[in-house]
């Protein structure tokens, strides 16, 4: 299972290194520079995951509780900076989101934890790549200025392709993987522009310094929150 996770991922960076490379052509040295930190430190996180799913489902479910504690202390910090009164609503979504997140956490084994985690970095990867290559048409202006349309569908394609690469690692046939390719990739970027929407309105650009290139916990992680979120639902793969 480890390996064919591994593959994926190695062939991911390497065309996203190359998409990289090519986006990063005509841009300023320090933007660039800024790029290919963002990019090294995502590679190091995704390894890292891949390491703790390789320990088993306890070590890789302690790290995504971690991970969600982190998110959701950051998503705290941001809401006490609203101006009130404070949507409630909006509160009782991120709440549910993330109780459903850790149920689906405690509930599913290492397989489909990573494999939902890959599809969601491989969404965002190549977003992030196809936006800076072809983007034109803004996506989101008001709540993620960066976000394009093109970027969005560069990201589902690629979610819909790393799924069902790796379906049988969740015991998927290739449309069904397909599916819930788009479903996880669809599912991330609603939980991107959710917490994009909490951070503009909090008057953040980041969340928190924690992660070199990547911004906070939550800047990081928030699509992946809603994708697994996605899993409590029943017929999720287990």
């Amino acid at each position: 299972m480890t390996l064919a996770f591994l593959e994926v991922s190695l062939i991911g960076f390497a065309l996203g290194a190359a998409g990289m490379a090519a986006a990063t052509r005509r841009v300023e040295a320090s933007i660039a520079r800024q790029r290919w930190l963002k990019f090294a430190v995502f590679f190091v996180i995704v390894h890292a995951v891949l390491v703790a799913a390789a320990l088993g489902s306890g070590a890789l479910r302690v790290l995504y509780l971690l991970l969600w504690a982190c998110c959701v202390q950051e998503a705290v910090g941001a809401w006490r900076l609203l101006a009130a009164p404070r949507p409630r609503r909006v509160l009782l979504v991120g709440l549910a989101l993330v109780l459903l997140a850790i149920w689906a956490t405690l509930h599913h084994e290492a397989s489909s934890l990573v494999w939902c985690f890959m599809t969601v970095a491989c969404a965002d990867g190549f977003a992030q790549v196809t936006g800076q290559l072809a983007g034109r048409r803004l996506l989101a202006a008001r709540l993620s200025p960066a976000k394009t349309l093109e970027g969005a569908v560069g990201g589902i394609v690629a979610a819909v392709v790393a799924s069902v690469a790796l379906r049988a690692s969740v015991g998927l046939g290739v449309a069904a993987a397909a599916v819930w390719g788009v479903a996880i990739a669809l599912a991330g970027l609603a939980g991107d522009l959710a917490a994009s929407w909490l951070k503009r309105r909090a008057g953040l650009k980041d969340y928190s310094a924690a992660l070199p290139g990547q911004g906070g916990f939550l800047d990081r992680f928030d699509s992946l929150i809603a994708a697994v979120a996605l899993l409590a639902m029943p017929g999720a793969p287990l």
